[in-house]
């Protein structure tokens, strides 16, 4: 491919300010730029993102990639396929190419599945794929700075998971592993917890109320980079009727 490259590029945590230079870099450089394009839904975060920056990128160059992040018809195998034969038909004729992604796109990202779908398709068409991995800065960091508060100190835990899939009891399990440090705080970050969030909550509320209520047990939820430290276990039902984001981090901290 003449040595050019498949940019994949973080566009950060969710704040336009926050994107790094050498993403800006490597944008800017680009002959096309392809982000994901969630059906069924308005979500198009990294795009927003990238002309929040006003980097000046004309329309001609952004190519939507498709992508079912609630699989309600199980289309994902076959959309990721369908958007790695259209990256790879730009790099086999020469042009230089990024792929946008929120955050870390090592960490959980529309990345991963995208890149099974372009390794199996360049093995067929026996092409050498030639990816550079731009990070952006995390949404952990980002939360953390947030909040304000140095809570990962010396000696502190922190357990940093995804909750997608996850049964109560393996919830409970990584709970009481972080609750068996001797040190406190400790932490743990439940990325892209979304859905998940209120059924973390009441484990919680079942495990720790008395934590909760001594002062010893703080939240703390980061969405579309707007904090909400007001979580109180106390009310959980009758809050119950808002929806958070996909993209939404629960931070619990044990004081």
């Amino acid at each position: 491919m003449n040595g050019h490259l498949l940019n994949i590029v973080g566009v950060g945590p969710g704040d336009p300010d926050l994107i790094t230079l050498k993403a800006v870099k490597a944008l800017r450089e680009s002959d096309f730029i392809f982000y994901p394009r969630v059906l069924y839904s308005n979500n198009n975060f990294a795009l927003d993102i990238l002309k929040g920056n006003m980097l000046d990128i004309q329309d001609s160059k952004l190519i939507p990639l498709g992508i079912e992040m609630k699989k309600n018809y199980n289309l994902n195998k076959t959309l990721y396929d369908e958007n790695a034969l259209k990256i790879l038909q730009k790099l086999k004729a020469n042009y230089c190419c990024s792929y946008i992604t929120i955050g870390d796109p090592a960490f959980y990202s529309t990345y991963s599945e995208l890149y099974k779908s372009l390794k199996q398709l360049a093995a067929r068409c026996n092409i050498a794929l030639n990816i550079n991995i731009i990070s952006g800065i995390s949404s952990f960091n980002y939360l953390l700075s947030l909040i304000k508060e140095p809570y990962a100190v010396k000696k502190s835990s922190v357990l940093i998971n995804v909750p997608i899939g996850k049964t109560d009891e393996e919830l409970e399990s990584e709970i009481n592993f972080i609750m068996s440090s001797k040190d406190k705080p400790s932490m743990l970050i439940y990325m892209k917890a979304g859905n998940n969030i209120y059924d973390i909550l009441r484990i919680y509320k079942k495990m720790f109320y008395d934590y909760f209520k001594d002062g010893k047990l703080k939240f703390y939820i980061l969405e579309k980079s707007v904090l909400d430290d007001n979580i109180n276990l106390e009310f959980l039902e009758s809050v119950n009727d808002k929806v958070y984001d996909y993209f939404s981090i629960l931070a619990v901290i044990f004081i």
